[in-house]
């Protein structure tokens, strides 16, 4: 769908708002639509297509398969539980394949069916959003307007081209899709953070049970935090721009990125909110900034890593207390995974009326 077609002349009976100075400057297609469900329907396929880069699959796959043949110990419990449902369904699951092809719908990743109609114009729509962003929010804070050549218009337009592409992609293949991905990387997650898994494995943490299993088990050398980086910030990017949906369509003011934000520091955190759910313009500039500086890194380059611990599989199953929960990280199963009504607990177009701060 192009973003750049002209606006149909508004039938007579139509209550015609005022010209906008600010949306002819930008060329705004008034009939392109930004549809909030349909960004965050993508949220968890990026968030999966990011970290197949740390192999997440395969080590799944490989823990089901000790499971299987008594090589990975673990008592009645959760982890059990878990393992035993994907030996027993595994065939449910999607395919390698078909992942690569939600993948190219949505976001125009290689591989998949040849013949999918991918979204090619995600990669350059994207990189331009995040990069505008990220210099946006550094001469902010460093330069005065006059000396800044990143202007609040170059973020409103390419913020609102961005969604428009992804709202477009949003439905058919990936809506449905997303009904997989979410409850998968969910118990995933959930398996990984069971203490009977990281115990196995010498982890702390989900994200060390990735790294082990796939270096001693795979032989493979994934770069963990690379992929974490890009998952994590690429959501909350996507949850940010559902969120301002209004802001991007019916812009008030030429600054949509509120300054004392970025520059105070106030984080979603800080007003005791998730910044998966509900970012602000310094979560925004934050993410952006994240994921240019892993971007271009060079994958699987772990020599200068510190040495991972060496796993030790465990003779008999745990009986220590579960500490899953406690375990459990943060950002995945709120973002990835979160149900339909923490999802909607609050309107997003309502988070986009409130009040702007004045530009600086």
């Amino acid at each position: 769908m192009s973003t750049q077609r002209r606006s149909a002349t508004p039938k007579k009976n139509r209550v015609q708002a005022p010209a906008d100075p600010l949306a002819a400057r930008l060329n705004h297609d008034a009939n392109a639509q930004i549809i909030p469900a349909h960004l965050r329907a993508l949220e968890s396929i990026y968030f999966t297509a990011m970290l197949e880069d740390t192999h997440l699959y395969p080590v799944v796959d490989r823990l089901v398969v000790m499971f299987s043949q008594g090589l990975l110990p673990v008592g009645p419990g959760r982890a059990g539980a878990i393992l035993y449902r994907y030996w027993k369904h595994g065939h449910d699951r999607l395919t390698p394949a078909a992942r690569d092809t939600v993948y190219a719908r949505a976001f125009g990743l290689p591989g998949g069916d040849a013949e999918i109609r991918a979204n090619k114009k995600f990669n350059d729509l994207w990189l331009r959003f995040v990069s505008i962003v990220g210099m946006y929010s550094s001469e902010l804070q460093v330069l005065p307007p006059a000396q800044r050549t990143v202007t609040p218009e170059d973020v409103l337009s390419s913020g609102r081209d961005l969604a428009f592409n992804l709202s477009e992609h949003g439905l058919g293949l990936p809506w449905f899709a997303a009904q997989d991905f979410k409850p998968e990387t969910q118990k995933i997650f959930e398996l990984l953070s069971d203490s009977e898994i990281q115990t196995a494995f010498g982890a702390r943490d989900p994200w060390q049970v990735i790294q082990n299993v796939a270096t001693y088990e795979l032989g493979l050398r994934p770069n963990v935090a690379r992929a974490r980086t890009r998952a994590e910030s690429g959501v909350i990017i996507m949850r940010w721009l559902a969120n301002r949906r209004a802001r991007l369509i019916r812009p008030r003011m030429a600054t949509i990125l509120s300054h004392d934000d970025i520059c105070e520091g106030r984080t979603a955190a800080s007003l005791n909110k998730k910044a998966s759910l509900f970012p602000t313009d310094c979560d925004l500039a934050a993410a952006c900034e994240q994921w240019l500086g892993v971007t271009g890194t060079q994958e699987a380059e772990l020599a200068d890593s510190a040495p991972l611990p060496e796993p030790v599989v465990a003779e008999s199953a745990v009986t220590e207390p579960d500490l899953a929960e406690s375990r459990m990280v943060e950002f995945v199963p709120e973002v990835a995974v979160a149900e339909v009504e923490e999802l909607e607990a609050e309107e997003p177009d309502a988070l986009a009326e409130e009040p702007e701060d004045k530009p600086a």
